[in-house]
């Protein structure tokens, strides 16, 4: 394969994504390009992207935006691995219990240990 270098052994797939549309009022044309072990259809590796997008959207973006992961300065040892553990195991624990919005779960549940232990039994 041109323009691959032969370490990635491997690779059976080249995936090229063109998307277009609108965001914030400003058009945008973005190409993204994935490589794979996999042999599938252009359908199943939409669905796997779309799938790993929506992982990224629902739980990468929450801990950083609302719960600020990335501003943390815990950078020693397995302390950021273990925050990030944490994290992620609160935010199923409020979803579990139907807190779709982790920001109003937060101001829900601020300050009242009886409710958030209720979350865990």
């Amino acid at each position: 394969m041109n323009g691959i270098d032969p370490a990635w052994t491997g690779i059976k797939s080249l995936i090229r994504v063109e998307r277009v549309g609108t965001r914030g009022g400003k058009k945008y044309h973005e190409i993204i390009c994935y490589i794979s072990s996999l042999i599938c259809t252009a359908k199943e590796f939409a669905c796997g992207i779309r799938a790993h997008w929506g992982i990224e959207n629902r739980l990468h973006w929450v801990k950083d935006v609302v719960l600020h992961e990335d501003d943390s300065t815990i950078r020693m040892g397995n302390a950021p691995a273990n925050l990030s553990l944490i994290r992620a195991i609160a935010l199923n624990i409020l979803r579990r219990n139907g807190h779709a919005g982790i920001t109003t779960a937060q101001r829900f549940l601020s300050n009242d240990i009886d409710k958030l232990l209720a979350l865990v039994e």
